[in-house]
């Protein structure tokens, strides 16, 4: 195992062993990920250079620790799990969560997941999304709902939309995002979010931390606490505090 894979697992803290490649242990390194490593925007909103290189990405979020969108974050995490021996496909996605049904395609987020093929199944894997998604492989088989505490998730499909991944809100249904069965790297190019709000998100063991330009909510169990910075320094102290970012 060379030193960067040695240098990615002490970085998301996983100490288990590393025999052969298991659904339990994609579990594992995906959960580790997302409570380790935040989904940020930061790069994009400060006009910063975005790369999609593996060594770029890796220099990015492993040695400096920062976070990365869709992308960055499932690009790394391909390539980790391509190097333990797993089956990857990369699929692009239209990212619905907090749209309008009738919202026009072209002004749908892209969105990047991965498809982890293991004993003729697929599986949905992903580390891009940052608030409230699975943190363990979901099945790919329509109707198949996907339970992690109190969080419950289920597939869909259909032949216009493809593949849907729905997340059970207090009301209903709610559509987080849909891809097609060709939707790879061959026929899409990444489209950057046109969010112009500063936002970090990542998943804790009991909870969840998110920041919204000047706003920080860290949610623990039942209990949200907010925390609103008022200049420069107070929000970088924050953004050190909450998501161990630090921005040279």
């Amino acid at each position: 195992m060379n030193s960067q894979i040695l240098q990615y697992l002490k970085h998301i803290h996983f100490q288990g062993p590393l025999t052969e490649p298991t659904i339990k242990l994609l579990g594992q390194l995906q959960t580790n990920h997302l409570n380790l490593i935040p989904y940020e925007n930061l790069d994009v909103v400060l006009k910063k250079g975005i790369s999609f290189s593996i060594p770029d990405i890796f220099q990015k979020i492993i040695i400096h620790k920062r976070g990365g969108n869709c992308f960055e974050l499932n690009i790394l995490f391909s390539w980790l799990l391509r190097e333990l021996g797993y089956s990857v496909t990369n699929r692009y996605a239209q990212f619905w969560r907090n749209l309008e049904a009738d919202t026009p395609i072209e002004d749908v987020p892209m969105h990047q997941l991965l498809l982890v093929n293991y004993a003729g199944q697929s599986y949905i894997t992903d580390v891009g999304v940052g608030a409230l998604a699975p943190c363990k492989p979901v099945p790919l088989i329509a109707g198949h709902q996907h339970r992690e505490g109190n969080e419950l998730y289920k597939i869909e499909h259909d032949n216009v939309n493809g593949w849907m991944l729905y997340e059970q809100t207090k009301h209903n249904w709610r559509l987080l995002y849909s891809f097609l069965d060709d939707a790879n790297d061959a026929k899409f190019a990444p489209r950057l979010s046109k969010q112009k709000n500063k936002i970090a998100m990542i998943r804790t063991p009991h909870g969840r931390h998110t920041m919204l330009n000047n706003e920080f909510r860290i949610y623990e169990g039942q209990s949200l606490t907010t925390y609103t910075t008022h200049n420069e320094k107070e929000w970088l102290q924050a953004l050190h505090r909450f998501f161990h970012i630090s921005l040279d």
